[in-house]
């Protein structure tokens, strides 16, 4: 068959063409109208990212002899425990981050309430028809064989585990997790390093609400993640530096009692004494003093490893629906009309051409 053939058969056949589109675009009607309204509300963050080489340490390498720390330029400051942005999507698709997301509080302004995401997924929200159809067609087989809920951990098992490790979740948490799954995105564009964060929801309000929950829980998670050594480092150096000061303090007192009680040394015992605890009062101010150092060094080692995220956009309140796209659907629904109807009657001649052959 040639194109002008093509042509000839496709005229003959534009009331069924039309037909079907028709019906597509009925069709397509329906899916826009029913759908339910979504509103998707988008953040812009830029993280900073820090070079191996330490602003901190470059302060302490220049001044720290002048704090009376010593030399400091062999400290090593570099980065430890970071998380690339790169990482970011799966940490906030994880079943631990949005099992918490769904257990904090939402305002729903269209309800005028106030109710975590869990109550509101599975107790308030209403399903749209079109919803509802779906569900009882093309999910109707994960509502029939569905397996009875595993059994809680008993307690004895669960005291073998960290109890933070530990996400026991029901069968609808975990449909309801993944459906908030699908309404967060966030995505980092490689050239630029900005991180774009989106979250869908039925109410504005809401969305914005969610949106800047994921910010702040991100933040926190890498925040913790990325500090954890040096806060460990930290807390160690300063119980070093407390036992240093007290022991520095008790030979001090010493030292200080033993000169005022011999004025004029006289005999070699008392010489020797002074020696001796001038030589424990130096010992210790030394160690003091390396202590010192050690937590000025853990100081600036947890500001150098608390991450920043600049905000290059706030997550805004969304004015217009972002879902259903009313004339996409519509378009789409015309051409794929217009596609099955050539399909099928390009499909139908050719079958009819076979069996008159045979």
């Amino acid at each position: 068959m040639n194109l002008i053939e093509l042509f000839r058969l496709l005229r003959d056949q534009r009331r069924l063409i039309a037909k079907i589109t028709g019906g597509f675009l009925i069709l397509g009607l329906a899916i826009a109208l029913l759908s339910p309204v979504e509103y998707t509300s988008e953040a812009l963050l830029m993280p900073e990212m820090k070079s191996s080489e330490s602003s901190a340490g470059d302060l302490l390498e220049n001044y720290g002899g002048m704090l009376g720390l010593g030399n400091m330029g062999s400290m090593d400051l570099s980065k430890e425990g970071t998380i690339a942005p790169e990482v970011y999507p799966k940490i906030v698709q994880s079943l631990g981050f949005q099992h918490q997301l769904l257990n904090q509080d939402i305002y729903f302004s269209k309800l005028d309430t106030t109710v975590d995401g869990y109550t509101y997924f599975e107790d308030i929200r209403s399903l749209s028809l079109f919803e509802t159809v779906l569900e009882y067609t093309l999910g109707l087989p994960n509502k029939i064989g569905s397996p009875e809920p595993p059994a809680p951990l008993p307690d004895w098992l669960r005291r073998e585990f960290d109890e933070a490790a530990i996400v026991e979740l029901t069968d609808d948490e975990l449909e309801i997790i993944e459906d908030m799954q699908e309404r967060i995105s966030i995505e980092l564009e490689g050239e630029t390093g900005v991180l774009t964060v989106e979250a869908t929801m039925p109410d504005a309000v809401a969305s914005t609400q969610v949106n800047r929950k994921v910010i702040n829980m991100l933040k926190e998670f890498v925040k913790s993640y990325s500090t954890q050594k040096a806060k460990e480092d930290l807390v160690f150096a300063e119980t070093q530096h407390k036992q240093a000061r007290e022991r520095l303090e008790e030979v001090q007192g010493e030292l200080a009692s033993f000169l005022d009680q011999n004025v004029n040394l006289a005999t070699a015992k008392s010489q020797a004494r002074e020696q001796r605890l001038q030589a424990e009062f130096d010992l210790a101010y030394n160690m003091y003093n390396n202590v010192s150092q050690q937590l000025m060094e853990a100081k600036m080692k947890v500001q150098e490893q608390t991450p920043v995220f600049k905000a290059l956009q706030a997550a805004n309140v969304p004015t217009q629906k972002s879902k259903p796209q009313r004339l996409l659907i519509l378009i789409l629904s015309f051409f794929a009309g217009l596609v099955v109807s050539f399909l099928y009657i390009a499909g139908r001649n050719i079958y009819d051409n076979v069996n008159r052959q045979l």
